[in-house]
């Protein structure tokens, strides 16, 4: 009988795993896959989520350092830099390897199964894999959007509230990269409905994707095709997709013993796609709740401190992401044009500024037609 079982060794599954044994938790991570593995995902760890993390990054993982932003609309163009770090580039596969061995370091168990079912009865959790059945007194889900396994407590997937990626990594010389991008991240508004396209410079190679709510974007592969000729690519690229949900809707992250964390509960940020963050904070304290708070407690006092600590910002972000894009000809323009805009946006991803401050900040100087439909 362990007391935690983590289905899923991505961020939130090992953060949650850490969490727990180290507080003397008997805990056991259960993942299908062998890492390292590959992640497709364009890399980004924000200030804001590096912050969680309580030990240095090693410099392998660690593959550039951005100061600022180029934002494209139709033909606008508009860059900005800060004097600071405000995300690092670096490479998933590792990253995730990194949070595993220190969930392992903590004291977590971990077996390469899969989890295909579970059930709670009589005051405990047992857990189906493909090699066998365990028990446990509390079971956290943190397998991706795209696990069955979350259905049990959010219901299947709806269409108009997930969002879908396509990605690349592109080789180039380091040399090539610094002169076309540097510190810089490049995001093109107006080539994926309901999202963005973005060229990240990495260490030996660019992460290029396009992301978009599938409900809106129709052609994924054409308008990942068309991204890569424009901005100079060969479209003969490997390409990788996979789902994310769109985070800041009303959805119930726990149920009894069972707990969801990271995307499989819906945290992300709805108009970037960026879910590291949430990731590891969910991650964190399911791990600490499941320690710390009396078993009948547990799923209360886990969705109450994610809604305190991140929640609003969910939310406002999903608010940010339908005014984008029911008025792109206006917020996108207004984005890519206006330097104010632009230099107090990318404060989100440093923490200097919450999109609850952003939208304050923004809505007064919004026309005023505009203001009387939203």
């Amino acid at each position: 009988m362990y007391d935690l079982i983590v289905a899923g060794a991505g961020p939130a599954g090992s953060t949650a795993a850490r969490a727990a044994a180290l507080r003397g938790l008997d805990t056991l991570i259960l993942e299908k896959e062998t890492f390292p593995r590959y992640k497709p995902c364009g890399g980004a760890l924000s200030s804001k989520a590096a912050s969680l993390l309580d030990f240095p990054l090693p410099g392998d993982i660690c593959e550039r350092t951005i100061t600022g932003a180029r934002v494209h609309f139709c033909d606008r163009v508009l860059e900005k830099h800060k004097g600071y770090n405000l995300t690092t580039l670096i490479n998933r596969s590792l990253f995730d390897y990194l949070l595993l061995q220190k969930a392992k370091e903590a004291g977590s168990g971990i077996k390469t199964q899969k989890v295909v079912d579970f059930q709670e009865k009589d005051g405990h959790v047992s857990v189906k894999t493909n090699a066998g059945i365990y028990q446990c007194k509390f079971l956290v889900i943190a397998s991706g959007c795209q696990d069955g396994l979350k259905n049990r407590i959010l219901g299947p997937n709806r269409k108009e509230s997930m969002g879908v990626c396509l990605v690349a990594e592109i080789e180039e010389d380091d040399g090539k990269i610094e002169e076309r991008l540097a510190g810089t991240l490049d995001i093109h508004f107006g080539v994926a409905e309901g999202g963005y396209g973005w060229i990240f410079p990495h260490r030996g190679y660019y992460s290029v994707g396009i992301g978009g709510l599938s409900s809106r974007l129709r052609s994924p592969r054409q308008a990942m095709l068309q991204f890569l000729k424009k901005n100079g690519f060969s479209e003969r690229q490997r390409l990788h997709g996979h789902l994310i949900p769109q985070g800041g809707n009303k959805t119930k992250a726990a149920l009894g013993r069972v707990l969801l964390a990271g995307d499989a509960a819906g945290f992300v940020d709805a108009f970037t796609g960026e879910g590291i963050c949430y990731a590891l904070a969910s991650g964190k304290i399911a791990g600490q709740v499941i320690g710390e708070v009396p078993g009948l407690e547990v799923a209360k006092a886990y969705q109450e401190r994610c809604k305190k600590e991140f929640g609003e910002e969910l939310r406002y972000a999903l608010f940010f992401s339908k005014m984008m894009y029911s008025y792109p000809e206006i917020f996108l323009r207004i984005l890519a044009c206006q330097e104010e805009v632009l230099d107090r946006y990318i404060e989100i991803a440093a923490a200097k500024i919450s999109y609850k401050d952003f939208m304050c900040w923004m809505l007064p100087r919004l026309p005023l037609s505009l203001l009387r439909t939203l």
